[in-house]
Order: C-alpha cells, then structure tokens, then sequence
C-alpha cells in the first residue's frame, strides 16, 4: 500500500502543470482552436444580433425603441459578468468554468433565438450576457496563465484571427439566414460551435491547481452585491436616459443615485480591512501600466463598440438605398476579414516598435476612417465609398488591442496578471457600455439641433423652397391627374420627408465625427504606458566560433 501511495504521489507531481514550459506544439494548437470556437460564439452572436435587430422587431410586435433592450440588457450583465468571471474561474477551477461557459452561452442563445416575447428574450438576453462575459475574458487569460511569456503573443494572434473570422461568419451568415430563412436560425452554428470547444478544450486545456491566492477562494458578497447595484443602474441609466428625459425621470434619478452611492460604497468595502477577501486586488492601482490599462481601456471599448455601431441601422433603416440584412452584412463584414488578414503581421510590428508607436498609428487610421465616414455619409452613399474607411478601421482594431494588451497588463509578474487582466477588461467594457450610449444620445440632440436648422430654411417665402413646392405641384398636376389643392398638400408632406431623411442623415454623420474626436483623446493618453525597451540585439558570432 505504501508503494502505490508513492507511486501514486510521484504520478500526481508530475502531473502538475509547468507554465514556464507550456503544452507541446500540437496541444497548442488545439487548444487555441478550442478558446477560438468557444469565444467566436460571443463576437458571432453580437455581430449577428445587432444585424438583425430590424427583424426582431418586427416578429415581436415591438417597436425599435422596445427592442432596443435587447442589445441593452445583453450589455449591463455581459458588463456585469466581466469583473467577476475572474474570480469565478478561481473558485470553481479554470477549466471546468470554461466548458460551463461555453455550454451555457449556447444554450442561451438557443433560448434567446426561440423566445416568443420581449420579455422572454430579456431574460435569456441576461444569463446569455453573463456567460458571454467568462468567454470574453477568459480566452485572453487562459493564455497568460498556460502560456510562457514567449508564445503569448503568436498564441493572442491565433485566436484573435479566429475571432475576427467569426465575426465575418455572425455578419455574412446571418444575413443570410433571415432574407432566406428565418433569423430564429442565426443560434444554430453555436450549437457545433460549443460542441467543437467543449471536446477541445476537455481534452487539451491541463488540470490546474487552485490559485495561490486566497482571495479568488473566498466569497466577497458585499462587493458582489454592490458591484452589481451599481453597474445594473449605470447601465440602466446610459441606455434609458435620453429616452426618458433624463433626470427629469424619477426613476433615472434614484438609479443615478443608487449606481454613485453603491460605487462609492463598493471602493471603501474593497479597501476596508475588515474586507479578508476583496474581489479586487486594488493595490494594482499604483502599478503604472495597470493605471494606463484601466484608461486606454474605456478609449478602446468605446472604439470597438462605437465605431461601427450606428453604420448596420443606418443602413437598413436611412439610407434611401435601403439596404437587405445579407446586402448589410456581407459589406460590413469587410472590416472583418481586413483585420483577420492584417493581424498575423501586427505582433512582429509591435515587437519592433513598440506599443507605443503601435497605438499612435492605429488610432490615426481610427480618425481618418471615422472622417471620411463622416464626409462621405449622404443619403445616397454608393456601398463602394465604405470599402475605405472600413478597411482603415480593420488595420486599427487588429493593431490596436494588441498594442494596449502588451504595453500594460503583460508586464506585469505572473501572480498579478489575472488582477491586471481583469480590471483592463471591466474598463474596456464600461468604455464599450459607455460608447453606445453616447452615441444613442448623440443621435436623439443632433436631431433636435439639425432639425430646427433645416426648418429655418424651409419657408416658404424662401425662392428655393417657394420653387420646389411649386414644380411639385406642377408635377403632380399634370402627370398624376391631382388637383391644385391636393397637391399642394402632398408637395408640403414630400419635401418633410425629405427634410427628415436629411436630419438623419446628418446625425448619424456626427456620430462619426464623435469618435474621430474620441481617438482623439485616446492617443493624448498614450504617455500613461511606459516607454518601450527594445530587447538586446544578439552579438554576431566570429568566424572561428561559428566554426
């Protein structure tokens, strides 16, 4: 028996997982695969239901407005999930929190895509939102923990274009679906999609031990409880705000106030000594990078969320060529094939000059894509002019996650990443929260403002205006058969509708133009990473010694 137990001990030892020296070559292979299905099931859904989201409303009986709530409630728990799947992980063990995540994640959207109400859907929009966040994170923190420092970056490379690929799937497949099918069907490739990474990831991501830490061992429910107060009524409060007056609203008032003190009250908790196990390491707040982390973090969600948000609605609900959901997609998913064919050169890039520099340049092709979007957005804009800024936008998202991920939370020490990891991630999804907010509220004031400009213009006293009524009527008159006072009327409801489109032409412009002006923020913060520190260049070898 004494030998078993040591043979038994010796088995176990050798078992335990060395990150210094990672899995083999073909391990590595299949396990990113595995992180790249189980993850590409998160960017395949967003594509896809913010493709669709026209169709949604029309099936449910509900207006945009109300269907809005969809991506909206997706967002504040998937927000919601992120800060936490970190310690989620650690307390129920990596590996098993990863299967769980992409079994659940699938049979949600199942439940989302079947959902025969409003709120039906909200609710599976909800736990779908939360098991997306552990998908969202843990991709990227798998490979930091199981990876040696060297083959991080190629290994974040492999995934990332897998990622961007199934982003180009979400667009072009479920266009596809609903014009042919139905978009009900949009949750079937996550079905093969989680079955492919849970016999992936079940058979190469290796057994870990439980965390050093203790921290991520132990419940913190007081910060759970206050985290999630406050960031459900901030949420609450971005996506509903501008629709219902703001704070002239009851409601928007005591969940603005609810969301600050619970916020306040969650940071004094994370720092009280009486807190044994806070759910974050808030002493990585002095650490440079870190600091940068959190700051360029709220930039680049907004810039991943913002950038193109507008553009699929713009163009299947304004654009006067009013574009089909594959017709949509299949353009769209342009900017994501760019960047899944750019992104293997951007490691070797950023290795060479820096994170920096890498960022710089990424955030000025972000600026000259969102202005010529917004030079070239007319209510007639020809799909060709898209090609352009979509392909500046994919060369900057495939340059610039990269460049803030190395030039902060890497650098810092093994037993500190995970921490690192997951307060870049919260700020870069309250950054993406924060962005379609802006741009929501953004959309409803140019309106107001673009409305009462062009209406000034509009009377009928005006040469121009007195002209076009009167070629209308004359128009009207003699080809359609219309009396004089009738088409005068229809003339006046002709040119209002004209005046509509063009204000919302011009809104969704602005946009634009709010997030060139964004990037432009964003690179003013750059100097918040530390500088770049080359690696030694090898000393060529002599002759004789070559020899």
């Amino acid at each position: 028996m004494e030998a078993k137990s040591e043979e038994f001990m010796a088995t176990a030892a050798a078992s335990i997982y060395d990150p210094s020296v990672g899995p083999s070559p073909a391990q590595s292979r299949r396990l990113l695969l595995g992180l790249a299905l189980a993850t590409g099931m998160e960017f395949y859904t967003f594509e896809s239901m913010n493709l669709v989201l026209p169709d949604i409303t029309g099936t449910l009986g509900v207006s945009f407005d109300e269907a809005s709530w969809i991506l909206t409630i997706y967002s504040c728990f998937l927000f919601l999930g992120v800060p936490i799947c970190i310690w989620l992980a650690g307390h129920f063990g990596y590996k098993r929190f990863l299967l769980w995540s992409s079994v659940l994640f699938a049979a949600t959207s199942v439940g989302s895509a079947l959902s025969p109400t409003l709120g039906i859907m909200l609710f599976w929009r909800a736990l779908e939102g939360l098991t997306g966040a552990g998908l969202t994170v843990w991709w990227r923190a798998s490979i930091y923990v199981l990876m040696p420092k060297a083959r991080r970056s190629p290994s974040l490379m492999r995934v990332s274009v897998g990622l961007y690929l199934a982003s180009a799937a979400g667009l072009l497949l479920s266009g596809f679906l609903t014009d042919r099918l139905n978009w009900r069907l949009i949750c079937v490739p996550n079905l093969f999609l989680a079955t492919g990474a849970v016999l992936l990831i079940s058979r190469n991501f290796p057994e870990l031990p439980p965390p050093h830490s203790v921290r991520l061992q132990h419940t913190d429910r007081w910060g759970l409880l206050l985290l999630a107060i406050s960031i459900i009524s901030l949420q609450i409060v971005l996506s509903r705000g501008h629709i219902d007056d703001w704070f002239g609203a009851p409601h928007i008032r005591i969940l603005a106030l609810l969301s600050g003190v619970s916020l306040l009250a969650f940071v004094r908790w994370q720092l009280s000594s009486d807190n044994l196990y806070p759910l974050f390491d808030m002493s990585l707040l002095k650490e440079r990078n870190v600091l940068a982390a959190m700051l360029l973090g709220i930039f680049t969600g907004m810039i991943l969320s913002g950038s193109l948000f507008v553009l699929p609605e713009f163009m299947r609900m304004v654009d006067s060529q009013t574009h089909s959901a594959t017709q949509t997609g299949r353009l769209l998913s342009f900017y994501a094939l760019v960047a899944a064919s750019v992104r293997p050169t951007i490691t070797g890039l950023v290795a060479r000059f820096g994170p920096r520099k890498m960022m710089a340049t990424a955030l000025t092709l972000m600026i000259c894509a969102m202005l010529l979007l917004y030079r070239w957005l007319t209510t007639s804009t020809p799909d060709g002019y898209f090609l352009l800024p979509l392909a500046l936008y994919a060369c900057c998202l495939a340059a610039l996650l990269p460049s803030v991920g190395s030039g902060t939370v890497a650098k810092l020490d093994q037993a500190r990443l995970l921490d690192g990891v997951s307060l870049y991630m919260t700020f870069r999804q309250l950054g993406a929260s924060l962005g379609v907010a802006f741009l929501t509220i953004m959309i409803e004031r140019r309106e107001t403002l673009h409305s009462s400009r062009l209406y000034e213009h509009l009377d009928r006293a005006n040469n121009t205006t007195g002209g076009l009524l009167d070629s209308t009527s004359a128009y009207l008159r003699s080809n359609a058969g219309v009396d004089s006072a009738a088409s005068h009327t229809i003339s006046i409801g002709l040119l209002a509708r004209t005046g509509v489109h063009q204000v919302d032409v011009l809104s969704y412009a602005d946009c634009f133009l709010f997030m060139a002006a964004a990037g432009c923020v964003a690179m003013c913060l750059i100097p918040i990473m530390s500088p770049f520190i080359p690696a030694p260049k090898q000393p060529h070898a002599l002759p004789s010694e070559r020899s």
